[in-house]
């Protein structure tokens, strides 16, 4: 009997060991049955992007195939770009990738990560911004934190959709009573003494504004949803997901296997604790770099604000080429047409 016993123990600590080593197995790979390539070099800038993929970052662990790289946003191009660029898969800004990577000839698009996260700020909560009254803004002064890049596009473009006119105000620039006026600001700007009207900041600066200023005599308050001005509740195409076209017809299954994980990914941030979030990131920070996110400025309503879900590419490009044409249109050098080649089918 006594040794019944401990054949039985034996058993069932090897059904236990197998069953943990499955779970973990599943923890880290929405299909552990892909044997994928033993080294896989991921980059993606800090912010929003890293939001994204912050379930894979969390499960990553040393001596895993896949090495994740979380970098400042203005180095992001360096890493697709050259004679050998050092990226399988990188996440960008699509206005970049377009310019960069559009002819497909050495990276393809796999889908789009984040769908905007950028919103409207004032000392005056009276008037909410929606399409119908955006003229309201004729004659007062924006200040938008990146002007020239995605913020300030998507801010044109949106003024454009609704036939509202505008201007940059530049050095010698006047501020015009039947135009809106843009004003380049950085975030250290965004503040209630500045006397402008109103400000384009993205998250997590804009909740960090408002809660900032709480107690000031006219605090900011949010009075604007770009996301929801361009497209309703799916917001527009803001950064993607590209892998290196030779590295895909290697690793077709895998990559397969690595958009079904991108596709939950959204649903592992409804839950998971903003610590468990930021550390995830922070592990995988390029030394020296202060995280966008942090324990203070990192909550579900910020994550909400980030526009994070995972649409692939053949499903989504309509949209994607719609919004690539309405930034060429208020801006040529700043997007370019891309080739069907660009989009990957699985």
């Amino acid at each position: 009997m006594k040794k019944i016993a401990l054949a039985l123990c034996a058993v069932l600590s090897a059904v236990f060991m197998a069953t943990g080593c499955v779970s973990r197995e599943k923890e880290s790979s929405s299909d552990p049955s892909v044997i994928g390539p033993s080294n896989v070099e991921i980059y993606l800038p800090d912010g929003a992007p890293a939001l994204a993929m912050a379930e894979q970052l969390h499960w990553d662990r040393e001596g895993d195939s896949k090495h994740y790289y979380v970098v400042n946003a203005q180095t992001i191009q360096t890493y697709v770009t050259g004679e050998a660029p050092k990226a399988d898969l990188c996440v960008l800004p699509l206005n970049l990738a377009s310019k960069l990577l559009g002819t497909g000839e050495t990276y393809q698009m796999l889908g789009t990560v984040t769908h905007g996260n950028l919103f409207m700020l004032s000392t005056d909560a009276s008037l909410q911004y929606t399409a119908e009254n955006l003229e309201a803004l004729k004659g007062k002064t924006v200040g938008v934190v990146q002007l020239p890049n995605v913020p300030g596009l998507t801010f044109k473009v949106i003024l454009e959709e609704n036939n509202v006119p505008w201007q940059e105000l530049g050095n010698s620039a006047s501020p015009a009573a039947d135009k809106v006026n843009l004003k380049a600001v950085d975030p250290n700007q965004v503040a209630p003494s500045t006397g402008l009207d109103c400000y384009v900041v993205p998250e997590p600066a804009a909740s960090l504004k408002v809660t900032a200023t709480a107690n000031a005599p006219k605090p900011l308050s949010f009075v604007g949803d770009l996301q929801k001005l361009y497209g309703g509740e799916k917001g527009y195409p803001q950064a993607v997901l590209v892998a290196k076209k030779s590295f895909i017809q290697g690793n077709g299954e895998w990559i397969n296997s690595f958009i079904s994980e991108m596709e939950g990914a959204a649903e592992w941030l409804k839950t998971a604790e903003p610590s468990l979030i930021v550390s995830a990131v922070s592990r995988h920070l390029t030394e020296g770099m202060t995280p966008a996110f942090t324990e203070k400025n990192l909550s579900q309503a910020v994550i909400s604000h980030c526009g994070i879900r995972f649409e692939t590419a053949a499903g989504y490009k309509t949209e994607v080429n719609a919004f690539l044409d309405k930034m060429i249109a208020v801006s040529p050098v700043s997007a370019a047409k891309v080739a069907e080649g660009f989009y990957y089918h699985a």
